[in-house]
C-alpha cells in the first residue's frame, strides 16, 4: 500500500464544493467534533466508529448545493470526546439527538451505514419527533438473522484469539474481523477492504481502529424489538449493496418485512458506502 496523507481532506471531495466549517459541540457531557456545510433540507450522516466526518466528506459535497449537511467524529471516535465511552446505541442515538436538538435541525433525513446504522435505528425509535427520514445501510444489527449471528461468533472470537497474542494491537484486529466476515466468500477478501486505489480510506481508517473494536463490536451484539421497529411513527428505508456480503441482505430484508416492506439494494456498492459518493447522494436525494 502506498503511503498517503490522511491529514489531506477526502480524495473524493469535489473542488467546486460548499466550504465547511467544523466545530466542537457539547453534547451529553462530552463534545462531538461536527462539520456543517450548504444549506436546504437538513441531511446528517452518521457512520461507523471509523469512519469519522472526513470519510463522508465526498457524499456531503454532493448533497451541500441543496441541503443542510451535518457529519461528526461519534463519541469515542478521534476528535470527539471519549467520557462515557464505550457505550450503547442509546448513548449514541442521545448524542445524535442532541446534535439536531443543538444545531437546530428540522425535518431531517438521517443516513447511517454500518454501525451508524444501527445507532440511526435506534435514533428513530427514541427520537421519532426529530427526524423525518432514516436510511439504514447494511445495519450491524447482526443478532436478527441466523447468518447474522453466526458471522458475529466467528468475527468476535477471531478478535479475541488476536488481542489476545497481541494485546492493543487494533488495527490487527480490524483485519481479523474482516478475514473471519469473509472467510467462507471467495470473491470478498475482507470485509474492511478498500477497492483499488482507495488507500486514504484504509489508512485512515486504520487510525480510528480501537474505536471500531472496543465502540462498535459491542453494539452489533444488540438486540432489537422487531414490534417496536414496525410501530416506529418515522418513514423508515434498509438498504444494502448488491457487491456486499450476503449477511446485510438478510438483516436488511428481515427489518423492511417487519415494515410490510423490501429492502433497496444499492447496485454495485460493498459494504463501506463511502466508497461510492454519487450513489449513495443520490440515494439521500431520492428520499428528500
Amino acid at each position: 500500500m502506498s503511503e498517503v496523507d490522511t491529514s489531506d481532506p477526502n480524495p473524493d471531495a469535489l473542488q467546486d464544493g460548499q466550504e465547511s466549517v467544523g466545530r466542537q459541540v457539547s453534547v451529553g457531557a462530552t463534545v462531538l467534533y461536527v462539520e456543517e456545510q450548504g444549506s436546504g433540507p437538513a441531511v446528517l450522516l452518521i457512520g461507523a466508529a471509523d469512519e469519522d466526518a472526513e470519510f463522508y466528506r465526498g457524499i456531503a459535497d454532493r448533497l451541500s448545493s441543496g441541503c443542510r449537511v451535518v457529519t461528526y467524529d461519534r463519541r469515542g471516535t478521534r476528535r470527539s470526546g471519549r467520557e462515557g465511552w464505550p457505550c450503547d446505541s442509546a448513548r449514541h442515538a442521545d448524542d445524535a439527538a442532541g446534535l439536531i436538538a443543538s444545531l437546530r435541525l428540522d425535518d431531517v433525513t438521517v443516513l447511517g451505514a454500518s454501525a451508524g446504522g444501527v445507532v440511526a435505528l435506534r435514533l428513530a425509535l427514541r427520537h421519532p419527533d426529530l427526524v423525518r427520514n432514516v436510511l439504514c445501510f447494511e445495519p450491524g444489527i447482526f443478532q436478527m438473522t441466523d447468518e447474522g449471528r453466526k458471522l458475529e461468533d466467528r468475527g468476535a472470537s477471531s478478535v479475541e484469539q488476536h488481542l489476545d497474542s497481541h494485546p492493543g494491537d487494533w488495527i490487527g484486529a480490524v483485519d481479523a474481523l474482516g478475514q473471519a466476515a469473509a472467510s467462507s466468500l471467495a470473491d470478498v477478501s475482507s470485509l474492511f477492504t478498500p477497492p483499488i486505489g482507495r488507500e486514504w480510506f484504509a489508512q485512515r481508517a486504520d487510525e480510528n481502529a480501537e474505536a471500531l473494536i472496543r465502540g462498535d463490536l459491542p453494539i452489533t451484539r444488540e438486540h432489537f424489538d422487531r414490534k417496536a421497529v414496525a410501530d416506529c411513527t418515522t418513514s423508515l428505508r434498509f438498504a444494502y449493496g448488491s457487491a456486499s456480503h450476503p449477511v446485510f441482505h438478510g438483516i436488511a430484508a428481515e427489518l423492511a418485512a417487519s415494515r410490510s416492506q423490501t429492502p433497496d439494494c444499492l447496485e454495485g456498492l460493498g459494504h463501506i458506502v463511502c466508497h461510492h459518493p454519487d450513489t449513495a447522494a443520490s440515494y439521500i436525494l431520492g428520499s428528500l
